[in-house]
């Protein structure tokens, strides 16, 4: 007897063992499984929307009544302090790559940009990934090389320049590094 042909006979006998109550039972474990999806997704959801009130509250609505108030830091009895403290936010976008690095290095920050240089090897070949590149390149392996920055010394290096007033951080240096600046609320206790 061919394997195809014992294993179809092997199934059928399985299919045919199975009694409505184990069909019964599956049904009902598979609705228990969408119904856990089905919370999973709508607690997702729920999660998302508070997120975004919680955003709008910390970052636009309290600290604009602050400000309309002209209240930098308000203490409460209990010793609670609410303030509405800077923050930085900047990133470079995929097609801002090549400017925002060559404004870093031009600028004199080119130390920002982690450079790294990877090459893929087989089992066995630790030794020789232990070589420098110049010689990987001459054995004819091609080095995969990515420039990137890290988005907290971005975010680090934003804020330092903004906060001395650089002038050369111009709008065309904020626009390139997508960089935003609020103010967030901060409660103590």
């Amino acid at each position: 007897m061919s394997i195809e042909a014992l294993f179809e006979k092997e199934s059928a006998r399985k299919v045919e063992s199975l009694e409505d109550k184990d069909l019964n039972m599956m049904s009902i474990l598979c609705e228990r499984l969408l119904k856990l999806q089905a919370q999973i997704g709508n607690a997702e959801d729920n999660l998302q929307k508070l997120k975004e009130q919680e955003k709008e509250l910390s970052q636009e609505v309290i600290p604009e009544h602050l400000a309309q108030l002209g209240i930098l830091d308000l203490k409460l009895v209990d010793g609670s302090r609410i303030s509405a403290e800077p923050f930085y936010s900047a990133r470079i976008s995929a097609e801002k790559v090549d400017a925002g690095h060559s404004w870093l290095r031009t600028k004199g920050h080119g130390d920002l940009i982690k450079n790294v240089v990877s090459v893929q090897f087989g089992q066995g070949e630790d030794d020789r990934a232990q070589e420098v590149i110049d010689v990987l390149k001459k054995e004819g392996l091609l080095p995969e090389q990515k420039e990137s920055v890290h988005p907290s010394s971005l975010k680090a290096f934003v804020r330092e320049q903004i906060e001395s007033n650089n002038q050369e951080f111009d709008s065309n240096a904020r626009e390139l590094f997508s960089v935003y600046v609020g103010k967030r609320t901060k409660i103590t206790k």
